[in-house]
């Protein structure tokens, strides 16, 4: 596991929901700097506070702990960018972004 991606993911989280670590580590029932460390990747967390975190921050523990994304950063910024659409809203947006590439002569 590694906790450097979990520390970066968390991280991200956490910005785009547009807490303080103050804020996340008081809901998540932890201190805020155990969560600097957590973020940094310098401290190893239990899986009852990677529950916690990922409860308050309302994400999924396999996004939080996958280990591909430095595999292949661009698609995990493409997963994280369309988490919160529907199926439906995918599937238009793949649509869209072929008929664009078509025209665009992009492989």
């Amino acid at each position: 596991m590694d906790y450097g991606i979990i520390g970066e993911r968390i991280k991200r989280e956490r910005l785009d929901k547009g807490l303080t670590q103050e804020v996340l580590a008081e809901k998540a029932n932890i201190s805020a700097s155990f969560l600097g460390q957590i973020e940094r990747g310098e401290r190893k967390l239990s899986l009852v506070t990677l529950i916690e975190i990922a409860k308050v921050l309302g994400a999924s523990l396999d996004y939080l702990v996958s280990a591909s994304p430095r595999e292949n950063p661009e698609l995990d910024e493409l997963t994280y960018l369309l988490r919160d659409h529907s199926q439906q809203e995918i599937r238009m947006i793949t649509d869209i972004s072929k008929t664009v590439f078509k025209y665009c002569d992009v492989k």
